[in-house]
Order: C-alpha cells, then structure tokens, then sequence
C-alpha cells in the first residue's frame, strides 16, 4: 500500500483576451468588442471513502487543470477551464514541502467529500474593449491570459481507525484483529507478516468501533528500523491502544517497555494515549503460567488488562467491551472540553498592502503584489499603448510613490512580478 506520495499540480492557464471590433451593417467602424478569456481550472483534491491508497499518484506525472478559453467577439468571454477532481482517501494530510524538507501542514482531509485546492487557475486576459477610454477609443491589444499555481505537495496517509493495535512482530494482532471482525489479514509465525495496516469494523450488537492492525515493531521503529515511521504515524489518529504482549516469550515486560519506548521516542502524543494491556497466547498452558507469575507486576502498571488468546477467542470480548468502554469515555470527555472553550473574539485582520517595493541586493528596486504581478506578466511591455496602460495602473494603486521614496528616477531599471522595465512617470 502506498500512504506517502510526491505531486505536482498545476492550475490551468487563463485565456487570452480577444482584440476585436464592432463590424455590423450600418456600423462598420463600431468600436472594440473583443470579449474576456476564461479563468483556469483548479486542482481540487478530494477525500473520498471509495479510496484506500494513494497508488494513483506513484507515476510521478504532473496533475494539470485545463486552460481557459480565449476571449471572442461581440464581447464573447472564454469558458472557464474544468476543475481537475483527484480523489484521495479520507484521512489523507497534505503538506508543503519546504526547503529543509521538514514540511509545513496545509489541510487534513478526514471526513468523506471534504475538499482542498491546492493549485488555482490562472485569471483570464481582459480582452480590448476593458481598455477604452475616451482618449484611445479603439485598442489594438489585449491581454494574456496568467499562468495557474504550478506546487509541489506531499500527500501522506493516515489511517482513521478508534482502536489501534500495537506490539510486536508476532504478538497476536492480526489473529486479534480476525477474531474481531471480518477482516482477514494475513498470519503466519515469522516476523513482519502483516506488510500494510489493516482496518477492521468490531461490532458488539449494541456498538461497534475501527480498530487497525499496525505491522510490527521492533527497537529503533521510531528512527526508521523495520517497518518504522512508515506505520507509525497510522495510529496518531487512534483514541485506545491495544497493547499485545506475547505471554510465551521470556520477558513480555521487558517486550512492553520497548514498544512504549518507541512510542513515546515517535512523539505526536503516542505514549499518552491511553493502553490496555492484552496478555496473548494463554492458550498455551506456558503462557498461562507466565501470566500468574506476573500478576502483581502488572497489576502495578496501573493500565487495564485481559488475559486472552487470539486463536481460542478467550478473553477477546472482554478486550473489546473495555476498548469500547475507554474509547467512549474519552470521546464523551473530548466533547465535553470543546463545550467548555469560550470563543476567542480577535480583531479583523489588518488590510494587506497592495503592493511592496524594497531595494534588491543587485540594487534594482523590486514592486510585488499581485496586481502589479499580474499587470507586468499579461500585458505586451514591448508596446507602447499596453506600457503607458500598465504604468497608469500602477500609478492609480500609488506604486511611484513607493518607488520615488527609493529614489528612482525615470529609465531607470525596476523589476515588477519579476518583469524587468523601465521606470516612467
């Protein structure tokens, strides 16, 4: 199963503006007509509870929305370009990747039909007739259409499951978890035969509950040994843990200590959630003895406990009902908080500047913002009614006033969204 994937998305380019004229009988020098292109599609992810894997986005391909339509006569806009739907399992987190590779979290799909955008489409070019006025009553130009988001996003997987059952390799859990429900993983007697987390519905007649079978871990699963992170982080969404402990091994204490180690060194509030212990295998009469042995010791622990086994289904009902049990009980309280936190009033956000101009350390002023942005990437800089459009607009936003006060002086070399150009007032 594949829970961690690379993609690329990119939102549709918009369409170009249309440089057309009004040509109708008894008009033939009827003013510009020409119509607006079409906005980009986006890139939308969506949870969808028909998905389990994000195997569809191994290939590495980039995902592109469709670009807008181009403007047209008689004042025509482009059609708008389809969004782009690409369906992710529910419980799928989506992260920015950033330079030290740590990421910065953006979204957290958990439930079935929540949406996030990740790449917007490009705006559409306005086409000629935008640009009228009573002083250039017949444009010869329009504008391009701006390219969509272009962003790189890892997507990881985590499994929504109540319950999660943890120990290690050969500990009992998948037989646990088949004793449960229906789910039929994989079991044998050697180590790691459970590959990929498995989910189970457990059904008691008056409730029921998700538990998941995490693959096995072994010390140092925190730092990658094994199976390591790759399952870790499936049971940070889980409310109980079911700790297995394999009565006929030598020491299952010493067993118990090592996994919660790993635990507590994976962080993410795994050694805090609660544990019930579950002492495996007493079918064994072996076992059964090492339990009445070690009785008082774990009984000091402090954490509930069943003695069962998973092949005879002694003691499984027990394990349930308790995991039902705490399971409620901590969600009873979870809602309880939420009921009690009074709702913080801030203040509106303060408006953003519209534009910013600092002096680079090559020395050319650089003008950001997403107006001027979009003006200098969309309109033909190299003509001079398009240049003296976009210079007007940045004047009207108070861009000289910002470049002046860095001392430019007209011809002089500015960048505008990475556009260089000369100044002019």
């Amino acid at each position: 199963m594949i829970d961690s994937a690379i993609i690329e998305a990119v939102g549709g380019r918009g369409g170009d503006g249309a440089v057309s004229f009004l040509r109708e009988k008894f008009m033939p020098n009827g003013g510009p007509d020409g119509g607006d292109g079409g906005r980009g599609g986006d890139v939308v992810l969506v949870a969808d509870h028909r998905t389990a894997t994000l195997d569809r986005f191994a290939d590495g391909r980039a995902r592109v929305a469709t670009a807008g339509g181009n403007g047209g006569p008689n004042q025509r806009r482009g059609a708008s370009g389809h969004m782009l739907e690409l369906l992710v399992p529910i419980g799928t987190t989506v992260w920015a990747i950033d330079s030290d590779e740590t990421g910065t979290p953006l979204a957290d799909l958990s439930t079935d039909g929540e949406r996030y955008t990740i790449a917007r489409g490009g705006r559409g070019g306005w086409g000629n007739r935008r640009f009228a006025t009573p002083t250039r009553q017949a444009p010869k130009w329009a504008q391009s259409g701006s390219e969509g988001d272009h962003v790189t996003l890892r997507l990881e997987l985590k499994l929504l499951a109540d319950v999660g059952l943890v120990g290690l390799p050969n500990a009992g859990k998948s037989t646990l978890l088949k004793a449960w429900s229906r789910a039929t993983p994989k079991i044998a007697s050697y180590p790691f035969t459970t590959l990929e987390p498995q989910l189970g519905v457990v059904a008691l007649g008056y409730d029921s509950f998700v538990a998941a079978d995490i693959p096995g871990l072994i010390e140092g699963a925190s730092e990658g040994v094994g199976l390591g992170i790759e399952f870790l982080r499936h049971i940070e969404r889980t409310k109980v843990l079911v700790h297995l402990l394999d009565m006929s091994r030598e020491d299952p204490l010493e067993d118990l200590e090592l996994i919660n180690g790993e635990l507590e060194a994976f962080g993410h509030g795994l050694a805090e959630k609660p544990q019930i212990l579950g002492l495996n295998k007493v079918d064994d009469p072996d076992a059964r003895a090492r339990v009445e042995l070690l009785e008082a010791d774990i009984k000091r622990l402090g954490v509930p406990w069943v003695a069962m086994s998973g092949v005879s289904g002694e003691g499984t009902r027990q394990m349930a009902e308790i995991a039902l049990h705490t399971l409620r009980q901590i969600q009873s309280e979870e809602k309880y908080v939420a009921a009690q936190v009074l709702p913080v009033l801030t203040p509106a956000p303060a408006r953003r500047s519209r534009f910013e101009a600092v002096r680079g350390e090559d020395g050319v002023v650089d003008v950001s913002g997403a107006t001027p942005s979009w003006l200098a990437r969309t309109l033909d800089l190299h003509e001079r009614e398009p240049r003296e459009e976009f210079f007007t607009r940045l004047r009207r936003m108070g861009v000289h006033r910002g470049v002046a006060r860095l001392g430019v002086k007209p011809g002089e070399r500015i960048r505008v969204g990475g556009v260089e150009i000369a100044w002019e007032t």
